[in-house]
């Protein structure tokens, strides 16, 4: 190589260095998965509709387990059985936000799911960016376990909602705040930032208390040691 091609080289090289460093860092493929975002294990649904169209529910909460997995937390009843015994989305099945144009990107897998207290937990893709702040709500603690007062929730098709809680039973908390199609699994908190439950239906939530001791029940070690991110 002669002295010519060699400075030649150098000098292009030299012309790529600042290109290469002031180039943006690849941002992880899952993004960022929040409480109050929509979800979905439909592989195939179709474009939001608030009449026609309820085949999306909202994630509760993200945090982690005592083996570092990403976790989220929604209704169990989002991934129920259908008529005749079989189940429609099992354990291990994916996971996917939900667009206004219908199932986006999978973000994670079906853990397990508990039919009578009507929880599901999500393992989230690794490179799953979490965060305390969703699109309505931060949510960055558990609240009591017997709350009183005023109950608030948020969830993707009726947004934030609250009312006074009239109620407590078992796994259920009963609260004046309306719900409808797609809120199912939405966080229901008190002072502001903290989880107490999630969106049943109508006036009734699971009370996340209750989730937590269901985990804890579980052969599954997903899920286990759960704490709520706070960053």
């Amino acid at each position: 190589m002669t002295k010519r091609v060699l400075l030649a080289t150098l000098a292009a090289f030299a012309a790529l260095v600042p290109a290469l460093a002031l180039a943006p860092a690849a941002s992880a493929a899952t993004g960022t998965i929040s409480n109050g975002i929509a979800w979905t294990a439909k592989p195939d649904a179709g474009p939001s509709n608030p009449l026609q169209n309820q085949e999306y529910c909202t994630l509760g909460v993200v945090g982690t387990d005592s083996l570092g997995n990403k976790i989220a937390i929604s209704a169990g009843h989002c991934v129920s059985a259908v008529a005749g015994g079989a189940t429609e989305f099992p354990d291990g099945a994916t996971v996917y936000r939900f667009l206004s144009t219908g199932t986006g990107d999978p973000i994670g897998t079906i853990a397990y799911r508990d039919p009578s207290i009507d929880f599901v937990v999500i393992k989230l893709n690794p490179d799953a960016v979490l965060s305390s702040n969703g699109p309505e709500v931060r949510i960055d603690s558990i609240g009591p376990s017997n709350p009183d007062g005023e109950l608030c929730k948020a969830g993707v098709r009726t947004g934030v909602t609250c009312g006074p809680i009239y109620g407590q039973a078992a796994s259920r908390i009963n609260s004046f705040v309306t719900a409808n199609g797609g809120d199912s699994g939405g966080p229901a908190f008190v002072n502001d930032t903290q989880l107490v439950g999630m969106t049943r239906g109508p006036f009734e939530f699971v009370d996340f208390s209750a989730v937590l001791d269901g985990i804890a029940t579980q052969s599954n070690p997903v899920g286990k040691g759960f704490a709520v991110t706070n960053n």
